[in-house]
């Protein structure tokens, strides 16, 4: 090293150009910034693990768009002891979790607004007599997601998520998912459709009414009720013993349940007047089909208000009697008919803004089919069985 020495042998020291102090500052100001966002990774890891964890499985499937993510080994105790009654609770509830005093530093929660669900859901025995269920999903055209789940202690499961109910209604605002990650952080406990490992599935599908009695029990919403029957029921039965175990709260809107299982159990459940009001398949019968209209007799004058707003309410009719038809003739279904039955009642999203009840963004979202006897399922997004359509096993 050269050292540059003065008249009287004293060391020069030179000093540091614009460039060189401009760079030296920033070099400090990244190191600052990176120091800090590794702290608050950590943090944040240990305020959620597992629901962080769950961010980094995100992927987008198709451009409708389709979204999938995972979530392991999480759970939800404390959730259910705060009594959310909407979604945008459950929002607010992990933003608290995860951000407590510093909230106001992140992006805040944005208010689901009430979401339209013309459905059609049924299960079915099959020629092979074995068991098929399938749902069809009608709704705005937002992102939807499917997430698999492992809780703690519970069923492996598959679930559908409409992101409009978690106030993500464009997808653009979903691209740009960093922007609304503790949105799709609740995704996992806002869930309208779902299967788990033990071939048990639950839907939920709108409806013209639903008033669950405020007892002294915990008050739960209806997604946060699928939740719970998919991680822990096996049967219809068992679900049902679950969703008595807590008040419903339907704020959101109001919906009723339509259950299966892999034994050819199956009913819808709807909360009238306050009481639980479960309709099982006539004696009989190897089916069940649930849409918009009431299953039980005694309120289906109620379906009059969804007559004009619902294709789905007729559709019913279309399906009960393909399905009657078939078991007349001792053919049962196969999976191939499933997804004709589905494929012809789809919808394409409105080209004009006159077709269904004037908005131009209502359609089919996708298709589900899952049958036991392969034990998979198969999704289509939008009708679109060559370009979007993915199957997956089901395993514990």
């Amino acid at each position: 090293m050269n050292i540059q020495l003065n008249d009287s042998g004293v060391p020069i020291l030179r000093q540091k150009t614009l460039a060189q102090k401009i760079k030296s500052f920033l070099l400090w100001t990244i190191l600052v910034i990176l120091t800090l966002a590794a702290a608050l990774l950590v943090y944040l890891c240990f305020a959620g693990a597992s629901e962080m964890a769950g961010l980094t499985t995100f992927r987008k499937m198709s451009s409708h768009p389709f979204y999938t993510m995972e979530y392991e080994n999480f759970e939800y105790d404390e959730l259910v002891t705060k009594e959310c009654e909407t979604n945008d609770d459950v929002i607010k509830f992990f933003k608290s979790k995860f951000f407590k005093g510093l909230g106001g530093m992140f992006p805040g929660e944005v208010e689901p607004d009430p979401v339209v669900r013309g459905s059609v859901a049924f299960s079915s025995r099959t020629s092979t007599y074995a068991m098929v269920k399938c749902r069809l999903y009608n709704s705005y055209d937002t992102p939807i997601m499917m997430v698999i789940a492992k809780p703690a202690n519970g069923y492996r499961s598959w679930n559908f998520v409409d992101m409009a109910d978690l106030g993500i209604n464009s997808r653009k605002e979903l691209d740009q998912w960093y922007g609304n990650a503790f949105q799709t952080v609740a995704a996992t406990y806002c869930v309208s459709e779902g299967l788990n490992s033990e071939f048990f599935g639950a839907s939920l599908i709108s409806c013209p009414v639903a008033d669950c009695e405020d007892t002294s029990k915990a008050n739960i919403t209806p997604f946060l009720a699928v939740r719970l029957m998919l991680d822990k029921a096996a049967t219809v039965e068992s679900a049902i013993q679950i969703l008595d175990e807590y008040d419903i709260d339907f704020s959101s809107g109001p919906y009723h349940f339509f259950l299966s299982d892999k034994h050819g159990g199956s009913a819808v459940v709807e909360y009238i007047d306050g009481k639980m009001s479960v309709t099982y398949p006539e004696t009989g019968i190897s089916h069940q089909v649930c849409t918009n209209k009431m299953e039980d007799k005694s309120v289906r004058s109620a379906d009059k208000d969804y007559s004009n707003r619902f294709k789905e309410i007729s559709v019913y009719k279309t399906f009960d009697d393909t399905l009657r038809n078939q078991y007349d003739h001792d053919f049962g279904i196969d999976r191939t008919y499933a997804f004709l039955m589905l494929n012809d009642k789809a919808q394409d999203f409105a080209a004009t803004d006159e077709e269904h009840f004037g908005t131009n963004m209502y359609g089919t979202q996708y298709t589900v089919t899952y049958w036991s006897d392969k034990m998979q399922m198969r999704v289509i997004v939008e009708n679109d069985s060559k370009t979007q359509s993915y199957t997956y096993d089901i395993q514990p």
